[in-house]
């Protein structure tokens, strides 16, 4: 028994080091919606379950890289009408917006800069299975959302930091007809390459998750009541809608087409009766897709309002994340408080575009730019500080006899700070049923 013991031990000590020698991860690949794992779905303690939970998400702002807040668009980079229509020109060398709305070139390269604001806000339920396979500790499992998703974006002039011409109006009167005026240039502009307006109700399932995992819970050892470890490895189905390059504010629901990987390690140490600290470690990885996408020109003006559209093998950085948190069982019977802080990391994605020489050549892209690779490619790095707070009910706990044990819970997922991410906030309201 001494040297079964011990075997554990080594075997948790070196599951440990292998999460803290490594990066941390989630697989979770979206800057935009959190949908961060609940440990309760690690360690079910041999107890199958499944957990319909209804969800509510919202953003309005984001965090932009290098920091300060800005409009969620906005993490593609600043928007200035004067690299749009450069970017038109690419495309269509005979377009001329700004002669189309004023009758002259008086404008023609002159700075119009806009903050585009925008917001996103769903609804949906998150479907979570759990399979104890009542085999050396094995389970299967496999989670899915359903989601309804509503973006919008609003543009708004800033002359201030445009070109001298518009900084300094006559009156006010001027002023108001120089930003509709700037506004006119804008719709011509997107107009001609081709945006399908600037909201988007979209509809459907999100990535489908499906893992196995390895559970061992240890008794009375190192000083804790039981030490519950769980090592579980799954794949990213790319089942989820992706995102309409047409429509500039449109998202994706998950890895927008990716298939993935990820491992996962997550540690539950209850240190006495009803205290439970835990640790949730892991990295995902995405697969290269290709997919049709706006890919910024030359003029470096943001990806989503490019007018060069083509096809762009995407090779998406490694996603990590660490997650302690603490649970106090029982405050009174049944009831538990959850808290938990979450850091997600994402590392640089690298585009290839992969459109023929011939387009190549009629529309060159910033891909062909050294100078500009660097630029755009630090846009897609990101990172997300979140904390989780969370009140459950447990019948069992509590005495209550009713069918499958349920255990009820209320999620609220708050945004803390980030690096080029969209501070969006989500409820969960979600019951545990077992079997």
């Amino acid at each position: 028994m001494k040297t079964r013991a011990n075997s554990f031990n080594r075997l948790f000590f070196i599951s440990i080091l292998c999460c803290a020698s490594s990066a941390y991860a989630t697989h979770n690949v979206s800057r935009y919606f959190p949908f961060l794992e609940r440990p309760e779905e690690y360690t079910i303690k041999k107890r199958s379950h499944i957990t319909p939970s209804f969800i509510y998400l919202n953003a309005s702002t984001a965090d932009r890289r290098g920091g300060g807040s800005g409009g969620i668009p906005e993490l593609w980079g600043r928007y200035d009408l004067k690299d749009v229509i450069a970017s038109l020109k690419e495309v269509q060398p005979a377009a001329d917006p700004i002669y189309i709305v004023t009758g002259n070139h008086e404008l023609d390269g002159k700075s119009m800069k806009f903050g585009v604001r925008g917001k996103n806000r769903g609804q949906g339920v998150l479907l979570n299975y759990e399979q104890d396979l009542k085999w050396y500790g094995f389970q299967l499992g496999a989670s899915v959302p359903v989601m309804a998703l509503q973006t919008t974006s609003v543009f708004n002039f800033d002359p201030q930091n445009s070109d001298y011409y518009f900084q300094h109006p006559i009156s006010e009167d001027e002023a108001f007809q120089q930003m509709l005026l700037a506004d006119s240039i804008r719709r011509t502009t997107h107009m001609m390459i081709g945006f399908k307006g600037n909201e988007l109700n979209q509809g459907g399932l999100g990535d489908l998750d499906v893992h196995v995992r390895w559970n061992r819970i240890f008794d009375h050892i190192l000083l804790m009541k039981t030490i519950d470890l769980n090592m579980q490895f799954g794949s990213i189905f790319p089942t989820g809608f992706t995102s309409n390059p047409d429509v500039p504010p449109s998202l994706s629901m998950g890895s927008d087409g990716h298939w993935g990987l990820y491992g996962d390690i997550v540690t539950a140490f209850e240190l006495r009766q009803d205290w439970t600290f835990g640790l949730m470690l892991g990295c995902v990885g995405l697969f290269s897709h290709t997919r049709t996408l706006r890919i910024p020109s030359v003029a470096g003006e943001p990806a989503i309002f490019s007018a060069i559209r083509g096809d762009v093998r995407c090779e998406p950085g490694v996603t990590f994340k660490f997650s302690p948190y603490f649970i106090l069982a029982n405050l009174t019977d049944g009831l538990d408080f959850h808290v938990r802080y979450t850091y997600l990391h994402h590392k640089i994605d690298h585009w290839k575009d992969m459109r023929s020489e011939a387009e190549k050549v009629s529309a060159p892209s910033y891909l062909g730019d050294s100078s500009l690779v660097a630029l755009k490619e630090s846009l897609s790095k990101w990172s997300n500080h979140y904390v989780t707070l969370q009140v459950s009910y447990d019948a069992e706990a509590a005495m209550k006899k009713y069918f499958s044990r349920p255990i009820v819970f209320v999620t609220y997922d708050i945004p803390v700070g980030g690096n080029g991410v969209s501070l969006t906030h989500q409820v969960a309201v979600g019951v545990e049923l077992h079997f």
